[in-house]
Formats: C-alpha cells, sequence, structure tokens
C-alpha cells in the first residue's frame, strides 16, 4: 500500500513519496562559509604545525614525505588572503551512517612575500539526515531491500519553502590543483592534480 504523505527525517530532508528518492535541502552560501572556514583555519601556522606533529608519528615515511612537500608550497601563507574562486561537487553519497557531500574547493591563498597559490582541497561535508532510529525504521519498512542497496538522491539548492539540512566537516585532503584552457570551449577549468609515482 502506498503511503499518502513523505517521510520526515532529519530538518531539511524527507522521503518523496512518489518516487521514493531521498530530497535534501542544501543551503549554498553555508556551504561557502563552512567551506572558507574550514580553509581558512586548516591554513592557520598554528594547524599546519599541530598536522605535521600528528602526522610523523602515523604515516609511512613516503607519506609523511609527500605531506612535507606539499606543506613547503604553502609555507608562510595568510589564511586571511584566502578567496574560494570554484567549488564542485565531486560526488554525493549516503548510507547507513547520514549524507556525504564530497566537495573539490580551489583556492587562491598568498604567502608572506605576496605570492599567490592556487591549491585544492577535497572536503567531505556530512550530515545525519535519518534523525531518530524510529524515522530510520519507517524508512526501511517503506523502502525494504532498496534501503540497504540503492539510495535514490534528490538535491535541492536554497529551496524556500524547505528547512535546509544542518553539514558539518569529516574530512579534508590538501592537493596541488591547475587551471587550463580550453580553446574549443572558451573556457578555463579548474582540476586537482594527481599523485604520481614522482611524487614520493
Amino acid at each position: 500500500m502506498p503511503i499518502k504523505k513523505r517521510i520526515e527525517l532529519s530538518p531539511g530532508s524527507f522521503l518523496n513519496p512518489a518516487d521514493k528518492k531521498i530530497v535534501v535541502n542544501l543551503a549554498s552560501e553555508d556551504i561557502l562559509t563552512l567551506i572558507t572556514q574550514e580553509l581558512k583555519t586548516r591554513y592557520s601556522p598554528e594547524t599546519q604545525k599541530q598536522l605535521l606533529e600528528e602526522s610523523s608519528q602515523l604515516l609511512p615515511d613516503f607519506v609523511l614525505q609527500e605531506l612535507l612537500k606539499r606543506q613547503e608550497q604553502v609555507v608562510n601563507v595568510n589564511p586571511d588572503t584566502l578567496i574560494v574562486v570554484n567549488c564542485q561537487i565531486a560526488e554525493v553519497e549516503v548510507d547507513d551512517l547520514g549524507f556525504d557531500l564530497n566537495i573539490e574547493a580551489y583556492f587562491v591563498i598568498a604567502d608572506t612575500t605576496g605570492q599567490n597559490h592556487f591549491r585544492a582541497n577535497k572536503i567531505v561535508l556530512w550530515s545525519n539526515i535519518w534523525g531518530d532510529e524510529q524515522r530510520l525504521f519507517d524508512l526501511e519498512d517503506e523502502l525494504g531491500e532498496q534501503f540497504w542497496t540503492d539510495y535514490q538522491i534528490q538535491l535541492l539548492f536554497d529551496e524556500k519553502n524547505q528547512q535546509t539540512i544542518e553539514l558539518s566537516v569529516s574530512q579534508t585532503d590538501d592537493y596541488t590543483a591547475r587551471l587550463e584552457f580550453y580553446p574549443s570551449l572558451k573556457m578555463f577549468s579548474p582540476s586537482i592534480v594527481p599523485f604520481t609515482d614522482n611524487d614520493f
């Protein structure tokens, strides 16, 4: 028997009974603010020192060397100069733990000599969209096997008639970035520089 009304999950998310998609409403301004704050904190001298100290005890030597190499590229940067120039949603994931929004954030940051650095971070924003246990059970009853195997997600941005979900940063990784020009499209496109064997 089809359900007659949507199943409310956490504020800002619900199950649409018509197509059984989990609808998630996002506030684009909140996402940009969260990403900018995370990046400014990450590139503060205090955070960089702490990350290096923690990593030196936990990471294999070749990974630590790559981390040192990356840090040298952004040494003595001023977090207050950081400007996010592009954000791209790389992937959206939902599992029994919650909702993950994987974002590639490209930004410019200046060092103390005035030189600008073009960098990228892969940032995972997380939200517990399931709400309390009873809502989770209701959703499992409605979706059956689909609940565990095939989540269908619909993203809404800045939908004024719906509350937005609350996001937090769960992971951040630093990368070198590049800006390439595509003559046929007459546009520049940013991309992350992948790791190669020469990096280690």
